[in-house]
């Protein structure tokens, strides 16, 4: 599917976590980790109450400080307290230390074609990037990847809700219709920016984060939906 008859340049802003690189699934990995810890160190506590408990504390952690790896980490913390009795805390945390330092220092790589079709794209179209999380680490794993060069504007929101992605289009100056907001998450990424009057691009993810998931909500053709980000090149 094609992006349409526009002429010229477009403005394809990008998502970064799960879009350009793998990065869920390493929270899904420390889960796993920490509820391992607590079945080695002979705590009686079955998943559903250790999910619950880490489910609770990254939300807190994430209203206190946004999203990202470190308040991650702080939440485990925070649900190994509340989860172990005293004798075993001291052996629970730094079992969440080891955790926490292999989940913050983990790189991240690359989605298949991600790099190839950012140099191509970056030759025809402004490239933006408009992501979520810690901005020190977000910035760190951009670094890494080496593919800062390619956007022309970056941005780490807070959050990415409507009133964002209004902001977003006002102090870059977009053109909305000529616009396509780009990503794996129909919460923050497909959804908000349609509502904002932008396109958009949605890429599916097998481990996007259940609290990123929800239904695409119709929009009448201002949706693309294809399985690969090396698709791009074929609708832009």
């Amino acid at each position: 599917m094609k992006a349409g008859h526009r002429s010229g340049p477009l403005n394809l802003i990008f998502d970064a976590d799960d879009t350009l690189w793998d990065s869920n699934v390493h929270f899904l990995e420390a889960f796993e980790s920490f509820a391992l810890a607590i079945e080695e160190i002979g705590l009686a506590v079955d998943r559903t109450e250790i999910r619950s408990a880490v489910r609770d504390a990254e939300l807190k952690r994430i209203e206190e400080f946004g999203y990202g790896r470190a308040p991650y980490v702080a939440a485990l913390h925070h649900a190994a307290a509340r989860l172990a009795q005293p004798e075993h805390r001291v052996r629970l945390r730094k079992a969440v230390a080891k955790i926490g330092t292999h989940l913050i220092e983990r790189d991240c790589p690359l989605l298949p074609g991600v790099r190839p079709a950012l140099e191509e794209l970056a030759l025809r179209h402004r490239l933006l990037l408009f992501t979520k999380g810690q901005p020190a680490e977000q910035l760190r794993r951009l670094a890494r990847s080496g593919l800062g060069r390619f956007f022309e504007r970056i941005d780490t929101p807070r959050e990415k809700d409507v009133s964002a992605y209004r902001r977003l289009v006002r102090e870059a100056e977009l053109d909305p219709g000529a616009t396509f907001m780009i990503g794996n998450s129909p919460r923050s990424d497909i959804n908000p920016a349609v509502r904002a009057g932008l396109r958009a691009v949605f890429i599916p993810h097998p481990h996007t984060w259940e609290l990123e998931q929800e239904e695409i909500q119709p929009a009448d053709g201002m949706i693309i939906e294809v399985n690969s980000f090396h698709r791009l090149l074929e609708v832009f």
